[in-house]
């Protein structure tokens, strides 16, 4: 499988238009590690293809939204709410696949798999379970020392609860997995890797049974 470095999401020309204005200076390393996707071209373009497009509904919702007052609790509050709803009423009829096509999902199921059975697999698997809501709650008020698990459904489109805490994904999984917009972000919700909207909470695609730990329930 073709190795590929994927540019972040909207830099990568200019990028390009940065470095040859400053070619007669002596670039400074970066201390940042590069982002080295297996996957091959084709996949890949398929995959950003269908996340911009996503991203370009989610822009087209956001302006039937009225904005809200960054200090005002309530309007914040309501305007998420109204984005989730509209997300979701957009998305009517979406399924698993949507996103993740079959292509995508083989590269990464190979990815995923390569990175649990190596030598850190299960240093990456405990910090998986940090936050993760099917093996970790929230405190509950009246008793700190008792924890409250929301219930959470992993499928397209089902919204992911406020009250769950979110997983861990480690940066060394995040190398290794296409970039996003900010606009979505991985997470793992049990064995499943979730592809989550970061404001309206909608849970766009997934991908079940990627993390090989039978002591994480699905």
């Amino acid at each position: 499988m073709m190795r590929q470095r994927f540019a972040p999401w909207g830099f990568a020309l200019s990028g390009l238009l940065a470095f040859g204005c400053s070619s007669s200076e002596n670039p400074k390393p970066s201390l940042v590690p590069p982002q080295t996707v297996e996957m091959d071209n084709e996949t890949l373009e398929k995959f950003a293809e269908e996340v911009q497009e996503y991203v370009q509904l989610r822009r087209s919702v956001l302006t039937h939204i009225k904005p809200a007052v960054a200090s005002n609790a309530e309007e914040l509050s309501a305007r998420q709410r109204a984005l989730t709803q509209a997300i979701v009423a957009y998305r009517k009829g979406k399924k698993r696949g949507n996103i993740f096509k079959k292509s995508v999902e083989a590269a990464i199921r190979r990815t995923l798999q390569r990175e649990f059975t190596g030598p850190n697999g299960p240093a990456l698997m405990k910090e998986i379970k940090s936050g993760n809501p099917r093996v970790e709650g929230n405190p509950r008020p009246q008793n700190p020392t008792q924890e409250t698990m929301p219930p959470i459904t992993v499928a397209v489109n089902a919204v992911y609860p406020d009250a769950s805490p979110f997983s861990s994904v480690p940066s060394t999984l995040l190398l290794k997995l296409p970039q996003l917009p900010e606009e979505v972000r991985y997470r793992f919700v049990g064995r499943a890797l979730i592809l989550r909207d970061t404001e309206a909470n909608v849970i766009l695609d997934f991908i079940p049974d990627v993390v090989p730990d039978p002591t994480i329930p699905r």
